[in-house]
């Protein structure tokens, strides 16, 4: 039996005094899909922040391909092949495609940046994400499903085996949707692991192989994701059972007016 990608054990964390992480342990294979769902203020993003290097537990510990893995920086994150596509892209719309893939690691001719080797590199990334646009390209004049595209060929240039995506669909249409999902699903074939964060639950049970539920900073429900409900999953992250997923609202007819408006128009 192969060791797991990612093993989380018992991480604690407290702000002030608040314990927000209660001894949380998950594991990862490669080439498999976790999603994390949870109410706000569960401790996904705590958790994520500490695998992401940007808070350190209180107790606890993680390994990465079997290896120790303490991370004190998010540089350290990602050089252990784990890459974060944050529900706010982290692009800059001024500059070109290619440019925001090797921001802080372009390649270098005689000390110069060699714009030559970076945008053949660029299209090749582009084309291993399904995005037949030029390098040059200005990222401020592509779509939010285009941008998506880019920051993910930007994991790939990293050699990434872990993907953590938050919220990935927030500002996609249905199609940029279905068109991350079927990316997402190659990618996993190549043996890239996922942790996919949302509160799109249909979502989950679409693309995710197993499934965590954090409520108020426990893992209460962790396992493959066939094994959950719609219903049981909304249970499990509120704390009871739900009887009405919308509650019933008694309907009144009032006589009065409540708006009226007259000769609106808009140029344009």
């Amino acid at each position: 039996m192969t060791a797991p990608l990612l093993r989380i054990e018992n991480i604690d964390k407290s702000f002030f005094g608040v314990q927000v992480l209660k001894g949380v342990s998950l594991q990862l294979e490669a080439g498999n899909s976790l999603g994390l769902v949870g109410e706000n203020g569960a401790g996904k993003s705590t958790l994520m922040n500490i695998l992401g290097g940007n808070l350190q537990p209180d107790a606890g510990c993680m390994s990465m391909c079997s290896r120790l893995y303490v991370p004190r920086t998010p540089r350290d994150a990602e050089d252990a092949g784990i890459a974060f596509i944050h529900q706010e892209l982290n692009l800059f719309p001024n500059l070109s495609i290619a440019e925001n893939l090797f921001l802080t690691r372009f390649p270098l001719r005689f000390g110069w940046i060699d714009r030559r080797t970076m945008e053949r590199l660029a299209t090749e990334l582009l084309k291993q994400v399904g995005l037949t646009l030029p390098p040059s390209h200005r990222v401020g004049n592509l779509s939010a499903g285009e941008r998506q595209l880019v920051e993910i060929a930007k994991a790939l240039s990293l050699n990434a085996k872990l993907i953590i995506l938050d919220e990935p669909t927030t500002s996609l249409t249905s199609r940029e949707s279905d068109k991350l999902f079927a990316l997402l699903t190659s990618l996993k074939s190549q043996g890239i692991a996922m942790i996919y964060i949302s509160h799109a639950l249909g979502d989950v049970q679409g693309l995710c192989d197993e499934v965590a539920v954090l409520r108020d900073g426990s893992l209460v429900g962790c396992g493959p994701i066939a094994a959950f409900g719609m219903s049981q999953l909304v249970s499990l992250m509120v704390g009871r059972k739900m009887e009405h997923q919308f509650p019933a609202r008694a309907r009144s007819v009032r006589s009065e007016k409540r708006l009226e408006v007259r000769k609106l128009s808009l140029p344009g």
